[in-house]
């Protein structure tokens, strides 16, 4: 259906935004320990910040909302598959951290947890995966690459043996 690929779409371009703001985040703390050029790259963009926060924002109640619907309309017949619980795992925790605790965090100062619970946005980047099979050719590809590792691994060490 149409609102498959809409989402898929949305965890994709969530996921590629993800990986900007953790190069734009080097960038800035390599501003605090280089000098004059890496400032000159962290200032490029000053409102980074900003449009990196409305995107998280705009994500997480697409998500939301996505969630919401599938409830609706699954009722408890949701819960049954794997894949829906994981999902429904990562959109709680990922609108607890963006609306209550990253608030929370901001006004009451340092909450060591909130730090904790960052580490579940890396976990929308496996929820990227299950769109891969909407992208089978991709899907394919990836496989490959992934199923080539171990080979790869015993050809370097026949070649250092050999040498």
């Amino acid at each position: 259906s149409i609102m498959v690929h809409v989402i898929s779409f949305c965890i994709l371009a969530n996921t590629i935004i993800m990986f900007v703001q953790l190069q734009w985040l080097g960038m800035v703390a390599n501003k605090s320990l280089d000098g004059a050029a890496a400032a000159a790259a962290a200032e490029g963009w000053p409102h980074a910040s900003t449009v990196f926060d409305a995107c998280e924002y705009s994500f997480t109640v697409i998500f939301l909302l996505d969630l919401v619907m599938q409830l609706f309309v699954h009722r408890q017949h949701f819960f049954v598959s794997p894949l829906n619980i994981f999902d429904f795992t990562i959109v709680v925790f990922t609108s607890l951290e963006v609306f209550v605790l990253t608030p929370l965090a901001a006004s009451v100062g340092n909450v060591s947890f909130v730090r904790l619970l960052r580490l579940a946005k890396l976990t929308r980047v496996f929820r990227a995966a299950r769109t891969l099979k909407t992208f089978e050719s991709l899907r394919i590809l990836i496989s490959t690459m992934i199923h080539s590792v171990v080979s790869t691994f015993w050809t370097l060490v026949i070649l250092i043996v050999f040498q």
